[in-house]
């Protein structure tokens, strides 16, 4: 799911690179030595950015093609919005004063700020944590080749904007090409698109199989021991274990899947009773606690039916609250606590739980 877009300014916002090339042009001939650039160099740098403060408001620039658009549609949808460029704070904020991008944009980043430039992710990382947003929950709109290549390595979901004013950039690496910002909104539905897939190719076996790795490593340390977590994975989240399970034990497993991004599976199986026993179900951390987990326990409850079962039923370790707070808001019920020996001398101390459907 996309929480934040972050934006480039100079060839986004709005076309101010044909701007910028003016005013270096005008200082370079008030010097009368086009030639003797580097030289002064420093000089030019200086008022560059002092003429571009000054001379925004009556450039007659406006904001780029479909930005208000898009910045009404991430106002409705919750998104928030943050600016990250390699220009000095004090034209950003003149820039942002001609634009009226006040009450859009709630933080941004600028060069200075960070050690390291475009193409390296520094400054969009500044920026996702000012929005204290994780990376991967972060959509960049940027017209540079350098400026793609950070918001790849910052692991961003990354657009180019070919923008035809930006000098020829090549921002062909970009997860998504546009011509216009306009396209951006469709982009973002599409990625916050949830849906449930059963898992029937080698393909999904092996994406269960690294979301397992990634999510039982991450959370379950904290409740049970790093060798039982290690013991359960091998036992019940690896490939052979998801091969026999569904060949040989009548399991059915399904992933959730975020526009094309995995980020959360599910196991069910049939009980000898009345139950459907719903077995696994894990998502990615950057996704919980956002209600995403609603399709799959749907899909069980749907799976459930299908079979004639009257019930879902699941096992919770006593210690995992969150999870335990999510079933009790779902409508299970605690019935027992049940300790289970797995083998290797790990035992599972959980919460048998029910729901009538």
């Amino acid at each position: 799911m996309i929480s934040a877009v972050i934006f480039d300014m100079d060839g986004v916002l709005l076309d101010s690179e044909p701007f910028h090339d003016q005013t270096t042009t005008s200082i370079l001939e008030s010097y009368g030595a086009k030639g003797a650039y580097e030289a002064i160099r420093p000089f030019v740098i200086e008022l560059q950015w002092k003429k571009n403060v000054a001379g925004i408001k009556d450039s007659g620039l406006e904001r780029s093609e479909g930005l208000t658009e898009l910045l009404d549609f991430c106002h409705e949808k919750g998104i928030r919005i943050a600016v990250a460029s390699s220009s000095r704070q004090d034209f950003v904020e003149a820039v942002f004063d001609h634009l009226n991008l006040w009450p859009y944009v709630e933080v941004f980043a600028s060069g200075s700020e960070v050690e390291n430039g475009k193409p390296m992710p520094d400054i969009y990382l500044l920026a996702a944590t000012r929005l204290d947003i994780d990376p991967e929950r972060c959509l960049v709109v940027e017209d540079s080749t350098a400026g793609v290549q950070a918001g790849r390595m910052a692991g961003m979901y990354t657009i180019g904007y070919d923008n035809p004013t930006s000098g020829g950039q090549n921002v062909e690496a970009a997860d998504v090409v546009v011509k216009s910002l306009k396209e951006i909104p469709k982009i973002i539905s599409q990625l916050s698109e949830v849906k449930v897939l059963p898992v029937t190719s080698p393909t999904r076996k092996m994406a269960v199989v690294s979301l397992a790795q990634i999510i039982w490593n991450e959370h379950f340390p904290k409740i049970i021991s790093q060798e039982q977590v290690n013991y359960m994975v091998e036992k019940f989240q690896s490939m052979p274990a998801i091969d026999k399970a569904i060949t040989d034990d009548h399991y059915q497993y399904f992933l959730l899947i975020l526009g094309d991004t995995p980020i959360g599976y599910m196991g069910v199986v049939p009980e000898e009773d009345d139950a459907l026993l719903l077995s696994k179900l894990y998502l990615m951390k950057p996704f919980r606690g956002q209600r995403k987990s609603i399709p799959l326990f749907e899909k069980a409850e749907h799976v459930a039916r299908e079979l004639g079962k009257k019930k879902l039923r699941l096992y919770v370790n006593k210690r995992n609250y969150v999870p335990l707070r999510v079933y009790l808001r779902r409508g299970f019920r605690i019935i027992e606590e049940k300790k289970t020996d797995i083998g290797s001398g790990f035992i599972c101390d959980d919460f048998m739980m029910e729901k009538e459907l």
